[in-house]
């Protein structure tokens, strides 16, 4: 389960820009060029922008990170095989180009790089071109910019037909590339751009341990399994994060069999590839590409764009924003394409970013540049996720919120300016002029029928991104829900996922009151749990929210509505858990969900809700919250 933090908050600020003299990694890579010298026998003090894994996060210096980057095709290949595009945007490529980026608010930069031109064995192997590359690794770190290293194989890279899996040369590039930057932990090897294989079972299994490839025309590769490929690098003395990459041209990680790290095999250095989720399935969709799998290792989408004239889906301005709120809150980073390609992420070589105002399918010009660069400079206002105990996710009324932006404007900009804050009653015009334009406008139904109507007649405010079930005993819930709520939470789920929203499932403890009606209610809790209530909500959802506890809880009934979170986790394992909390129970309810949470699996965000003219009260939670912070 995540644990990170407020993603994204407010407006653009001034841009920061992380340097550092990188003097000692430059002379090893000279002393690699000319004499096969590992750099890190030169590294003598530690490198900033450090990036390890733990468990399914990604770390920065220690702490946890998104990816805030750019593509840069400018040196896919040697000077004399680069054509059309790529030769324009060899051109452009620079330090300037590398500075504007930083400007932009990224803080990594995907080069591609030629396996052909990288392969001491192949005939386009080019000394100049492996120091060019080299000196371009050293001027991103030097700007304090994260670089990940793609080997690329495709027809820009100079050559056609390749193996649609690593090769042997493949190998010979990554025995060379590891000892060069095996001093710099802040360098990622993504090892083989777009796999070309379909998810197969036998796929899978090529892909893991290699063997032939028989390939158009009768012609066979040798494919290299990214199981060597990683031993490999570790022999080589390179503990760097490795990005290993999913198949149908990396766009999947369903049924991807386990890969070891033979230098870390108790926390695997190990992250993977996806590229271009697709625009039409929606969550149901990207849970089971690379969702489901995040829950267990980190992910980054190292490759994404949408724009009007390359496979352009018209509802692109639509589903995008929707994109980019799952991403966040699956702590999923993003490296946009391409920096130097106009008409992608950028709309020209002012590297002004592209829109979606007046999109049309076929109208050049149009793309998600400005919702991209719009999410990175939230992340760096806010810092970027961190390890704080502040949970990361929050369900709110825009009345609340409302109140709490005005007693205290920047605290509740802080945290609720992000993706993962869902706010109830508001549209996105609402939210832009509360100050939280991040924040996902939600709308909450306690009856299925009114939801699937909102949703199928189109009458959902504008920019809602998310639908909250919340079923109760209640004359706002029909019967025949209350006595079914797996049935009715199952359908509510699958039509919000067909029309791509995140779907948040809330049953009241009180439906005990309906299927067990003998039950008293101080035994609600305990018959939640015994009638699986929490995992039919959960099973299906994206986000399970906890009703808050009743006021006075004792510390028992807390533990008791935490298991009902283990319950949910167990229903459905990488399930956002979101705890509620009202104003209107005890002061001391903070210090009690403080030792509850404690229990595993821990919430990763709350439901805050209450009387608004308790908002002293949310104020002072929210103080205390931030102070834990530090």
């Amino acid at each position: 389960m995540k644990t990170s933090a407020v993603l994204c908050a407010f407006a653009r600020r001034d841009r920061r820009t992380a340097t550092r003299r990188a003097g000692i990694l430059l002379a090893a890579i000279g002393a690699l060029l000319y004499a096969h010298v590992p750099a890190a026998a030169a590294q003598t003090q530690p490198v900033q922008g450090a990036v390890t894994v733990s468990g399914n996060e990604l770390l920065k210096d220690g702490v946890a990170w998104m990816p805030r980057g750019i593509q840069i095709v400018g040196l896919v290949a040697p000077d004399d095989a680069l054509s059309g595009k790529y030769e324009l945007a060899h051109a452009q490529y620079g330090i300037d180009e590398l500075r504007r980026a930083v400007a932009d608010d990224a803080d990594t930069v995907r080069f591609q790089v030629s396996q052909f031109g990288l392969d001491p064995a192949d005939s386009l192997y080019s000394p100049a071109y492996v120091r060019e590359v080299a000196g371009a690794v050293e001027s991103a770190r030097a700007l304090g910019l994260t670089v990940i290293v793609s080997i690329q194989a495709e027809a820009p890279a100079g050559r056609t037909g390749r193996c649609p899996l690593p090769d042997e040369g493949t190998e010979r590039v990554w025995n060379e590339l590891a000892p060069m930057f095996a001093g710099d932990p802040g360098v990622l090897f993504e090892l083989y751009n777009e796999p070309g294989l379909p998810a197969t079972a036998s796929a899978w299994e090529q892909w893991l341990v290699g063997g032939p490839i028989l390939q158009a025309g009768g012609l066979y590769c040798q494919a290299v399994g990214m199981q060597t490929l990683i031993d490999d690098i570790r022999a080589d003395g390179a503990d760097n994060v490795i990005i290993v990459p999913g198949l149908k041209g990396e766009q999947t990680l369903g049924g991807i069999p386990a890969v070891s790290d033979p230098a870390n095999p108790l926390d695997p250095q190990l992250a993977y590839g996806i590229h271009y989720p697709s625009l039409s399935g929606g969550t149901t969709q990207w849970d089971r590409q690379f969702g489901h799998a995040s829950a267990r290792a980190p992910v980054i989408v190292t490759e994404w764009q949408a724009n009007s004239t390359t496979n352009c889906n018209p509802d692109a301005p639509t589903v995008v924003p929707l994109l980019l709120d799952y991403l966040a809150s699956k702590q999923i980073g993003v490296v946009g394409f391409a920096f130097d390609l106009p008409g992608t992420i950028v709309a020209d070589y002012s590297y002004t970013p592209t829109s979606y105002q007046d999109f049309m399918c076929g109208l050049p010009g149009g793309g998600p540049g400005d919702l991209l660069f719009g999410e990175y400079a939230a992340l760096a206002q806010a810092g970027g996720p961190s390890q704080a105990r502040t949970p990361d996710a929050w369900v709110i009324s825009y009345a609340l919120l409302r109140r709490l932006t005005t007693l205290a404007p920047a605290l509740s900009r802080a945290l609720f300016d992000s993706p993962r804050t869902f706010v109830t009653g508001a549209g996105a015009p609402s939210l832009a002029a509360l100050g939280v334009p991040a924040a996902v406008p939600a709308a909450r139904f306690t009856n299925e029928i009114a939801l699937a109507a909102a949703i199928s007649k189109h009458t959902l405010r504008s920019g809602t991104g998310a639908v909250i079930y919340a079923a109760a005993a209640s004359p706002r819930t029909p019967v025949s829900q209350q006595r079914q709520p797996a049935l009715y939470y199952q359908r509510a789920a699958r039509l919000a996922h067909r029309n791509g929203l995140l779907f948040l499932a809330s049953p009241n403890a009180n439906l005990v009151a309906t299927l067990a009606p003998l039950t008293p209610s101080r035994r609600w809790n305990s018959e939640f749990l015994e009638l699986r209530l929490a995992a039919a909500g959960a099973r299906y959802a994206d986000a399970f929210a906890l009703q808050a506890p009743l006021a006075g809880a004792s510390l028992a009934q807390y533990t008791s509505f935490v298991r009902a979170a283990a319950q949910a986790s167990k229903a459905h394992p990488d399930i956002e858990l979101i705890g509620g909390i009202s104003t209107s129970t005890q002061p001391h309810v903070v210090g009690l969900l403080d030792d509850a949470f404690a229990i595993k699996p821990p919430v990763t965000g709350y439901w805050l809700n209450g009387p608004v003219g308790r908002s002293r009260l949310a104020i002072s939670f929210l103080r205390q919250l931030s102070a834990l912070d530090g």
